[in-house]
């Protein structure tokens, strides 16, 4: 089978809280290639633990517990480092921490304090130099945290502060840059910054709430959204991109509040779908083909640059809902239409000449993909 659901239901609290070795509310999960293992966090109702699977997906035990919110997880070497909330956005004085377990001896050599009261410390990644990025929503408003912790030192830092809801994170190996999500129910942005801090960029955007963001070996990015414009769960997407996130394509679509992943055994994408306590494990050696790699070059804008009236056309669209969004350099949008689109050839004239002179983002959204070309207008 191309992908395995892998369904464990929480079928009573209390068997929960006694045996802890199964799936309850998975946040994340990474996995180690050495020994052929999966990590998993599981919140089980503020009651946390860490399970470890074999390279099946089959449980083998409950690794670590007398957890509370576990978040993120990461692995350094033979070091599991993850976020521990003691709660969820709460008011009062409640520590979040960051964590570290050795895998080999099963003692803890790291618990360090990164904030006090009103915090979520989310999904982490590192760098493999040493240092952890981390996201903390805070109070699950507009003022989040992406931190860096040099693991050495045991410095931390904040390369980007004022984020709405930081939930994913991902260092890019291949630009040096640190990924994150800024989400919300409407639009959510992939930002980009340095790994020191600095200008935050907008990368990519999304409609709905985007959560976990993952880095392929081979540069492709994987995005769980976990939520719906409809306020409907259980038919959530996760995206495939590119590097230089200019299309997208919806690799699955049947999951329920999806949130971390990883790139696990044999090519498989391992999702963590905590609205119903189970894991999917993707092939992507079936599903992530590059098929959709040249789609943005599909969409013809012309003339350009131009004047303002422009021209959009796309052969072989297919009758499909559709939207265009039109934005500037700062992921403004300026333009929107939900025009509608009848196979075989999409065509649309637009005025735009009310914008000022300069670059533009002109994307075409369907139920399947994002389309995107760049727009100069003089």
């Amino acid at each position: 089978m191309r992908q395995i659901r892998l369904i464990l239901f929480l079928s009573a609290l209390p068997y929960i809280s006694l045996t802890q070795t199964t799936f309850s509310y998975p946040v994340d999960v990474v996995y180690q290639e050495a020994s052929e293992s999966y990590y998993v966090s599981n919140w089980a109702e503020g009651n946390g633990y860490i399970l470890r699977l074999n390279s099946a997906g089959q449980v083998v035990e409950n690794f670590y517990n007398e957890l509370h919110y576990p978040g993120g997880l990461c692995l350094v070497g033979d070091t599991l480092y993850f976020t521990d909330n003691l709660s969820i956005w709460d008011t009062l004085i409640t520590p979040s921490y960051l964590k570290g377990i050795n895998l080999n001896n099963g003692l803890e050599v790291l618990n360090f304090e990164i904030s006090t009261t009103g915090t979520y410390l989310d999904l982490i990644d590192t760098d493999n130099q040493g240092n952890l990025f981390i996201g903390n929503t805070r109070e699950g408003g507009t003022d989040g945290i992406v931190h860096k912790f040099n693991i050495a030192s045991q410095q931390l830092s904040n390369i980007a502060t004022g984020i709405t809801k930081p939930f994913g994170i991902c260092y890019d190996h291949l630009n040096d840059r640190v990924l994150f999500v800024q989400s919300s129910g409407t639009l959510s942005f992939v930002k980009s910054v340095n790994p020191n801090g600095g200008v935050v960029n907008n990368v990519f955007y999304i409609n709905g709430y985007l959560e976990g963001i993952e880095i392929h070996p081979n540069g492709d990015f994987y995005l769980s959204s976990w939520g719906t414009l409809d306020g409907t769960w259980g038919n959530e997407p996760v995206y495939k991109t590119n590097n230089a996130m200019d299309w997208s394509q919806i690799l699955t679509s049947d999951h329920d509040r999806p949130f971390g992943m990883c790139i696990g055994k044999d090519n498989h994408l391992v999702v963590c779908n905590w609205g119903e306590n189970s894991l999917s494990f993707i092939d992507l050696d079936t599903y992530g083909t590059d098929e959709f790699a040249l789609r943005s070059s599909e969409l013809l804008v012309y003339p350009n640059p131009s004047d303002g009236n422009v021209t959009l056309r796309m052969d072989n669209a297919g009758s499909v809902k559709s939207e265009i969004l039109i934005q500037d350099m700062m992921a403004n949008i300026v333009y929107y239409d939900q025009p509608a689109i009848q196979n075989p050839t999409f065509k649309t004239e637009i005025n735009l000449s009310h914008l000022r002179a300069g670059i533009y983002i002109v994307n075409l959204v369907n139920d399947k993909s994002v389309f995107r070309e760049k727009l100069i207008i003089n």
